[in-house]
């Protein structure tokens, strides 16, 4: 019985997750309520509460949702007896463009948690998890710079902290560019070329001149 409860509460709050994404792509965080949102997955209130603290809350569950199925290769770029930390940081950025051309819902997902314009009164608490998230990212993509050179596959003057502030903006350009524009490039076939040209930069990183 215990594992059954279990288990309906995992679909529940499944079920509100869901539904959080439909209401926040037709209304925007900022507009929707959770009993809007309590209305679109068909449960009271009180089993919105039960789950999450608030909207805010809630946003930040979809932001684990959007990031866990990328974790695993992530952990392996990151892992210093890596032997192609380089190679798995593009198979990490590959899988992502992949997965999200194919899945509409994570294409809303994206939309709705790159919207830095939509919060209300939820708006601080949405902010701060954006910028942990993104220092996050750049803190364990300067990682994975370090093994790379640690394993001789970039130049030992390459300037971490700017090839990490490089790599992310690539990233989240092309993301964002691509949710904004889709027609603008292909995202499963031209985005990785793009990325091995972002790796080639890191490959012929600039000597300080000395003055």
């Amino acid at each position: 019985m215990a594992r059954k409860t279990k288990e309906e509460a995992q679909a529940t709050r499944a079920a509100i997750l869901d539904a959080a994404v439909r209401v926040f792509s037709i209304r925007g965080v900022s507009r929707a309520s959770l009993a809007d949102i309590a209305r679109e997955a068909g449960v009271t209130r009180g089993a919105i509460y039960w789950h999450f603290t608030n909207k805010a809350d809630l946003h930040n569950a979809l932001w684990d949702e959007v990031l866990l199925p990328y974790e695993p290769i992530a952990r392996a770029s990151e892992n210093p007896d890596e032997p192609d930390p380089l190679g798995r940081m593009r198979e990490l950025f590959v899988f992502l463009f992949s997965n999200l051309s194919e899945d509409s819902r994570r294409q809303r997902l994206f939309r709705i948690l790159l919207d830095k314009h939509d919060g209300g009164e939820e708006a601080s608490a949405i902010h701060i998890r954006h910028i942990q998230t993104h220092v996050e990212g750049f803190r364990r993509i300067e990682t994975v710079l370090k093994n790379a050179i640690t394993k001789g596959q970039l130049p030992q003057h390459l300037d971490i902290r700017l090839g990490a502030i490089l790599v992310i903006s690539s990233i989240d350009g092309l993301v964002a560019n691509w949710l904004r524009i889709p027609e603008l490039f292909d995202l499963n076939s031209e985005a990785p070329v793009m990325v091995e040209a972002m790796i080639e930069m890191l490959r012929s990183w600039p000597k300080e001149r000395d003055d």
